[in-house]
């Protein structure tokens, strides 16, 4: 071990060159089949780092089937609907309670009467859920697009790291249960 390299010095991308990935890929038609296979992909034990889908804001205009096996092809991690809608009810709560508790300790701190202060409280509270409200629509519009244009696109392209010829036969499978075309493995 003497002659290993202190950490900052490793080239990343050149131990990603000599890295061989093998991946099933599949396209869906709609976000439906993609979301159904993504579930029983996990059910089945594939972690969600081994999804990967296409970065539709980094490759906007590409088609799916062009894009399958280019390993340039820009790519996202998976983000279960689940966590999506966790973070709008954060955007919303953030956005109405850091005001309203802000406005609370200012107003009492000045001695107001109590219905003052609450009367401010839900007020600025209320602005900020609004504020919340619309930047969480913004992103589920933001959402919404991205599927639309996938779509449009030629459909929803899954990646699936696969590990062993098992692994990989398991994927394959689900992906065509879902009805998933241009089914196929590639490293």
């Amino acid at each position: 071990m003497a002659d290993a390299k202190p950490f900052e010095d490793i080239d990343r991308e050149d131990i990603a060159a000599q890295t061989e990935i093998r991946e099933a890929v599949g396209i869906f038609d709609t976000q439906d089949q993609l979301q159904a296979a993504i579930d029983e992909l996990q059910l089945a034990g594939f972690d969600r780092f081994e999804l990967g889908l296409v970065d539709t804001d980094a490759a906007p205009d590409a088609l799916a089937h062009h894009l399958a096996d280019d390993p340039t092809t820009p790519r996202k991690n998976y983000v279960a609907p689940e966590s999506f809608g966790d973070a709008q009810g954060g955007l919303i709560a953030g956005f109405a309670m850091l005001p309203a508790m802000g406005t609370a300790a200012v107003v009492a701190g000045t001695g107001a009467a109590v219905a003052v202060t609450a009367a401010a409280t839900v007020a600025t509270g209320g602005v900020g859920a609004l504020v919340g409200g619309a930047l969480a629509y913004m992103a589920t519009r933001k959402r919404a697009d991205t599927q639309t244009t996938q779509e449009d696109q030629g459909g929803h392209l899954l990646w699936v790291r696969v590990r062993t010829p098992g692994h990989e036969q398991k994927a394959l499978d689900i992906l065509r249960r879902h009805a998933a075309h241009h089914v196929h493995t590639h490293d």
